[in-house]
């Protein structure tokens, strides 16, 4: 057991409202705002990717994302749908379909509005 009771990734936005419609209305994240340049995504009750304004933080927006924010879908999720609806939804993906991985399980990658790739990996059954 750690001392800690939190975490949060934090991602630098050049426009921090393009973000809500991608993790508050695609993934269904629970969306927090802290400030009006920072905004929280609730992944789970202690884990939160953090969307920070550009210029108001403590780094700035570039141009290169050499981050991989991984989500772990619950098992009674259906992968396979979530995939579609943000396939349909016009969101850069970057895996063809659904791919199975003996290691991850179900998996596949897509990225936001600001160039982060996101990977959605599910447990395999």
């Amino acid at each position: 057991m750690t001392p800690y009771n939190r975490a949060y990734t934090f991602i630098y936005y050049k426009d921090i409202k393009k973000s809500e419609p991608f993790y508050r209305d695609l993934l269904g994240l629970r969306l927090e705002y802290e400030s009006d340049w920072v905004t929280r995504f609730w992944v789970t009750k202690d884990y939160a990717i953090g969307v920070v304004q550009s210029g108001r933080g403590f780094l700035r927006a570039m141009e290169d994302k050499p981050v991989i924010l991984c989500i772990g879908l619950k098992d009674g999720e259906n992968i396979f749908a979530m995939y579609k609806k943000l396939q349909d939804a016009g969101v850069k993906m970057h895996t063809n379909e659904v791919e199975f991985r003996k290691t991850e399980g179900r998996i596949f990658f897509c990225e936001d509005p600001e160039g982060y790739i996101v990977e959605i990996v599910q447990s395999p059954k």
